[in-house]
């Protein structure tokens, strides 16, 4: 739904093989594709010559063994968050991808809106950032997920959006360091499916977390608070706009009109190729990721000990 869809966006990459354990959803991407490879074990694909990168898109239990084949076989790596579900696979990963890339994906650090508040920040619009609240609420059922990781394991949702929110906070606020509450509630599911957390940063930042699948409408409304002023977007419901509020006055600023509403209703964020563009110039030009896994080991570390904290009411 996603990742297929911005691999042809982006403008940079060839899809030459694909593989997946289900033969049905095999023959359909194919089919929608027109891939010239298929294959139900992704060995295969791994010893395939034109195969340069992959992206795995799998459950997190499956992304520290597929990372650790796919390094093992030369190829660089866009794998979805988390890269491994604890800090020492991540670990495992760093020692042994040498010279190879492998970059986790988040893709909301790449959002248009981002990248423009990150900006005004430079330029002291704000002042010194001193809070950040985020909120990732999303409506599970409409979601069509093919994967029940979410609704079987206890901190599904842990796994599933801290990483979005503790990726996109990093880049304004630092790596988060200390957690200093946590709650959940069971509303819908059998498992935690809102939660609320609250964050310290390497930076002094205190992050105001929440995460929620049974919200009607997604979003991911982002406020970020300095000494002087603050920014605001929701990168869901519009990733080309942000306001600036700062010395009394409140200004609103999109590079692109309400045609952005029918790439969202089909699934089009720009942050999406945005993220297989970065893995191209790293791949082909080198430079610093966006995210590193330096960054994916710290995030862990906070959501391990959100999962241990966790208690549902």
């Amino acid at each position: 739904m996603f990742h297929l869809k911005a691999m042809k966006a982006s403008g940079v990459v060839d899809l030459v093989s694909i593989s997946d354990k289900s033969g049905e959803q095999l023959a359909e991407v194919k089919n929608a594709t027109g891939v010239g490879h298929a294959c139900g074990d992704y060995h295969e694909l791994l010893t395939r010559p034109e195969v340069e990168a992959v992206a795995i898109n799998t459950p997190p239990r499956f992304h520290e063994e597929m990372t650790l084949e796919a390094i093992k076989a030369e190829k660089h790596v866009l794998c979805e968050k988390p890269l491994a579900q604890t800090v020492e696979g991540c670990m495992k990963i760093k020692n042994a991808k040498g010279g190879l890339v492998v970059l986790p994906a988040h893709n909301y650090v790449y959002t248009p809106a981002l990248y423009k508040m990150e900006e005004k920040i430079k330029q002291g619009a704000i002042g010194e950032v001193r809070r950040v609240k985020l909120n990732f609420e999303n409506n599970l059922g409409m979601y069509g997920s093919k994967t029940d990781f979410r609704t079987k394991d206890p901190r599904g949702i842990v796994e599933d959006v801290m990483p979005h929110i503790l990726s996109v906070a990093g880049i304004v606020a630092g790596k988060p360091e200390r957690v200093a509450e946590v709650s959940g509630v069971c509303k819908k599911y059998e498992v935690c499916d809102n939660l609320h957390v609250i964050v310290d940063t390497e930076l002094g930042v205190t992050l105001d977390c929440t995460a929620s699948w049974t919200r009607t409408i997604p979003t991911f409304a982002v406020v970020i608070e300095g000494e002087k002023g603050r920014l605001m977007s929701d990168f869901s419901i519009n990733p080309y706009s942000y306001t600036l509020e700062a010395e009394g006055r409140k200004t609103k600023t999109s590079e692109r009109g309400p045609g952005w509403y029918l790439d969202l209703i089909q699934f089009k964020h720009p942050s999406f190729p945005e993220q297989y563009r970065h893995l191209d110039s790293l791949v082909h030009g080198g430079g610093e990721p966006r995210i590193t896994v330096d960054d994916e080991i710290a995030m862990l570390r906070v959501m391990q000990e959100i999962g241990d904290r966790l208690i549902v009411k």
